[in-house]
């Protein structure tokens, strides 16, 4: 899931220029549209203000959930418990009657709806945190946007792409630095999120956001 990368590859295009005024500006055009800075997302969450109130609010959801799958451990036992005493007293029978057998249906319903439960939970932190970082992502997108137009630049690179930069191309100091200025981009929206909030989500963060 590619959430906070503007572009995943890029190359940067040189032009000859030639010294006259037409010439000048149509270099400028062309630097506005090639020249690549470089920015360093996975800093930006842990550095700024706006991240790390993202990751402590999200590591609340998780202890939530942690919590509430650590309290499906008693029907887990049962369960198993259940099974071990049917195996011992279903075990002349067929298939067949097993299948048909009442105690039996109504362990596997017990199991289906156990199952059910803790792949729900586990589904609802994936959605959380799905939702919470489109959310950071949209509150950071605008900020790196105006750095880049400071730095003439029309591209920037996450730097996990990246194998050499030179550091006056690295726009992540100054992206913190904005981020953290601005009281709007200080604080990160998490609430938890039901499966169903994330009908959809899964398709969406596989395309490019605005700006991406």
């Amino acid at each position: 899931m590619r959430l906070f990368s503007i572009v995943s590859a890029a190359a940067i295009a040189v032009a000859a220029v030639a010294a006259t005024p037409d010439a000048s500006a149509q270099r400028n055009r062309n630097n506005q549209s090639t020249t690549a800075v470089v920015i360093n997302y996975q800093r930006v969450l842990t550095e700024s203000a706006i991240g790390r109130d993202l990751q402590s609010k999200l590591q609340t959801v998780r202890t939530q959930i942690n919590t509430e799958a650590q309290s499906l451990a008693p029907e887990r036992q049962s369960i198993d418990q259940e099974a071990q005493r049917l195996q011992n007293t279903l075990r002349n029978q067929s298939a067949e009657q097993i299948r048909n057998n009442p105690q039996a249906q109504a362990l596997a319903q017990r199991q289906q709806q156990f199952q059910t439960r803790a792949a729900t939970l586990q589904a609802e932190l994936e959605c959380t945190q799905l939702i919470a970082l489109r959310d950071v992502d949209q509150q950071i997108d605008p900020v790196v946007r105006s750095v880049m137009q400071s730095r003439g630049a029309g591209i920037a690179i996450d730097a996990r792409n990246v194998s050499q930069s030179a550091p006056e191309f690295d726009i992540t100091a100054a992206v913190i630095q904005q981020l953290d200025g601005n009281q709007a981009t200080r604080t990160a929206s998490v609430s938890r999120r039901q499966v169903s909030d994330c009908a959809g989500q899964q398709q969406q963060a596989g395309a490019p956001a605005a700006g991406q």
